[in-house]
């Protein structure tokens, strides 16, 4: 599977667009401030309905237009699949597959996963908790069929019981919800735990050839201690969580981090070193994904030359194109990215003020 062709209207500085992409590599060149970040983040939409840059769309759509359109064709063999997301100033937004109505953004990542690696990649690291629950929450949703219904309920329950807490509602309605706010928790805390380790190992696998850091570890926090009943742990809270309003402990504080040499990565890297990890994070969690369920994976690779070095930028080009997964990269400078990507483009894209033109193809 794959994304054989990309049509994009008024999205940035792109106010119309049609590109015939390869099922395998893809370099998109082009200056600063050129459209070529606005093309990965079309891709992204078609299977999010959502940039990956931030979640206000009026930025996104081109100056002057009300609304931006991108449609998709996914090539599955013998069979193919029509998609498109428009999304218009104040949020409104409308997916269509196969030409029907689609309410749940959760159908186009099903059918056109995507996995960014960019100069906010590094963030994984860096940013807050929320970012690295959902890069867990992504890797669950696609290797886990009973991770959806699991992650709503539980998010129900804690808006339930959140609710109830600032309204200092009776013990006794309380209590029907935090029960089951516990059962969801546990069962969303064994998934997140067993897809952790099964990660851990692919994880520290890549690290071996894309790092020269020993002694790397990757931990998953569940949101309270190991050593504590999450049932008796609210019943201990309860008052506290009242006087807040909201649930202080659970699944919704879970996290990921990672330690070198049994430091903290943040405290005991450099910024490249950092880098590194990250986007070898990102690229484990590609491959965690089975053969089924990664048929049609995109990787959307922004400015890689700028981020690494060419050591680093090797091994990991390497890598990703030895998946055989379909791959839209962008730089700056046209030669240097088509020797980072080993010499050889199946489709190369110049961009200039918004403007895509096919420029070289190599089979």
């Amino acid at each position: 599977m794959s994304l054989g062709r990309l049509d994009i209207a008024g999205v940035r500085n792109i106010r119309q667009a049609t590109l015939e992409l390869s099922a395998k590599t893809n370099l998109i060149y082009g200056g600063n401030g050129s459209g070529k970040t606005s093309l990965l983040e079309s891709v992204y939409i078609l299977g999010a309905a959502r940039s990956y840059r931030n979640h206000i769309f009026d930025p996104l759509i081109s100056r002057g237009q009300e609304e931006c359109l991108v449609r998709g064709l996914v090539d599955s063999h013998p069979s193919r699949h029509t998609i498109g997301v428009q999304r218009k100033r104040g949020g409104e937004r409308e997916i269509r597959v196969d030409g029907n109505d689609v309410k749940r953004a959760t159908e186009l990542a099903s059918l056109l996963p995507t996995l960014v690696i960019g100069p906010d990649t590094v963030n994984l690291l860096l940013g807050p908790p929320g970012v690295r629950r959902r890069f867990l929450n992504w890797g669950l949703f696609h290797v886990e069929p009973s991770f959806t219904e699991i992650w709503e309920n539980a998010n129900r329950c804690l808006r339930q019981r959140n609710e109830l807490l600032r309204q200092q509602a009776p013990g006794n309605e309380l209590n029907l919800w935090t029960r089951e706010l516990v059962r969801y928790s546990e069962l969303l805390d064994k998934m997140r735990a067993g897809y952790s380790r099964e990660y851990q190992e692919v994880f520290l696998t890549n690290c071996a050839q894309m790092t020269e850091l020993s002694d790397i570890s990757c931990k998953y926090y569940r949101g309270w201690n190991h050593d504590q009943q999450l049932l008796e742990l609210y019943a201990k809270e309860e008052e506290s969580d009242r006087k807040r309003g909201f649930t202080q402990r659970g699944f919704q504080r879970a996290d990921v981090r990672i330690e070198v040499v049994g430091e903290d990565a943040i405290g005991s890297c450099s910024r490249g070193e950092l880098k590194v990890i990250s986007w070898t994070m990102v690229i484990s969690q590609g491959a965690m994904l089975s053969d089924t369920q990664a048929g049609n994976l995109i990787y959307l690779i922004d400015d890689l030359g700028s981020e690494l070095d060419l050591q680093h930028q090797t091994a990991i080009c390497n890598y990703l194109r030895s998946t055989g997964k379909q791959i839209l990269a962008t730089g700056i400078e046209r030669d240097r990215l088509i020797e980072s990507w080993g010499g050889e483009s199946n489709k190369l894209f110049h961009v200039e003020q918004g403007s895509v033109e096919q420029r070289g193809e190599s089979e």
